[in-house]
């Protein structure tokens, strides 16, 4: 095994995905399930479609043409907007995607109906979040827009996402208001539009508590099922196993040094001004993993008493002086990580993604 290493359990998120798909199930809800968060891995998408998902989502064309060529055990949606220059690509590679602006739906169209194919298109709408999406109010117009399409793409429904970019929580009031805006297009259109899909994680709270209004119908989830955990509410999800990844790195210098540096200190490579508290001789271990590999804020040792200092690009300094092991040159030491160290650590060509 090549070390650093981002190693992940495969029953434990497949025994996360059943648990989801059974809830999601419990209330008519369909589940896609996103793979990005190990960089469209063509492993999870087996994991997912074993557990019951109706679907794989990414947001990079690179990683849906990987699990194609692996054999896509599912249906693969394309979930960040698409540019105007992947459309050809868009439409040899993805059977869906997330649209939110009329001339890329237009030339999405024209380019399916060229190559004799059809591809299903959600339309994307703002919930507040303020990132992608048409806004509310703008949907009439944009639905009579819609109405001369060729038949090379076919409006299946509406999505929104929460808590991506700003932060907005999903609400009964904002999924309520999707599912009108999939009814505004519907009614001016005359497309049967049955989806009404969401994102993310977040979405689960609602879920639990039964508040999701009807109508809402598909769930796309990553963090919860691979992580156990739900960054939008701050909470550890009770009922997923949360232990699903570990980060690997080898210690490649252990010794003692003092704990605050000697001369003058000023902002290091990455534009910080580190601040360190005089602790006296500390033994310090280097590891092989840096700040090109993993997000060194989202990663915490499973040595509770192994204490992260500091990290450059390629190095990681952990203060082990009072660690439960007696850590030495070429030991291995294990992290817990969070959604951006996550992937982080999965697309970087540095870090060995394992499967165990």
């Amino acid at each position: 095994m090549r070390h650093p290493a981002l190693i992940v359990n495969k029953e434990k998120i497949l025994g996360n995905a059943r648990v989801v798909a059974e809830l999601c199930g419990s209330r008519g809800m369909d589940v896609w399930g996103v793979t990005k968060g190990l960089s469209g891995d063509p492993m999870l998408a087996r994991i997912y479609a074993k557990a019951g998902f109706r679907g794989i989502c990414d947001s990079r064309l690179r990683n849906l043409r990987k699990i194609g060529d692996a054999g896509a055990p599912l249906p693969r949606q394309l979930i960040r907007i698409a540019m105007m220059s992947e459309l050809r690509e868009l439409a040899a590679t993805a059977e869906m995607s997330l649209q939110s602006d009329i001339e890329t739906i237009r030339e999405l169209d024209r380019i399916c109906v060229s190559a004799g194919i059809r591809r299903e298109v959600l339309i994307m709408i703002d919930a507040g979040d303020l990132r992608e999406g048409f806004w509310p109010t703008e949907l009439p117009e944009a639905a009579r827009e819609l109405k001369d399409l060729d038949g090379g793409v076919k409006i299946g429904g509406v999505a929104a996402n929460f808590a991506c970019a700003s932060g907005v929580l999903p609400t009964p009031d904002n999924m309520a208001r999707l599912v009108k805006c999939r009814d505004v297009i519907s009614e001016i259109t005359g497309y049967e539009m049955p989806a009404v899909s969401v994102g993310g994680t977040c979405c689960l709270k609602m879920i639990e508590d039964g508040l999701v209004p009807e109508g809402v119908n598909v769930l796309r989830i990553c963090e919860g099922v691979i992580l156990g955990t739900d960054t939008a509410f701050g909470r550890v999800i009770p009922y997923l196993a949360r232990d699903a990844l570990t980060v690997t790195a080898e210690i490649a210098e252990c010794r003692q040094k003092p704990s605050v540096p000697v001369g003058d200190v000023g902002y290091q490579a990455f534009g910080e001004k580190p601040v360190f508290t005089d602790r006296g001789l500390r033994k310090r271990a280097v590891l092989a993993i840096g700040r090109q590999d993993v997000n060194i804020g989202r990663i915490t040792p499973l040595d509770e008493n192994a204490e992260i200092v500091t990290a450059s690009s390629d190095h990681l300094i952990v203060d082990v002086t009072d660690a439960k092991v007696m850590y030495k040159t070429g030991d291995l030491m294990s992290f817990r990580p969070l959604y951006p160290a996550m992937l982080a650590c999965a697309t970087s060509e540095y870090v060995e993604v394992i499967f165990e």
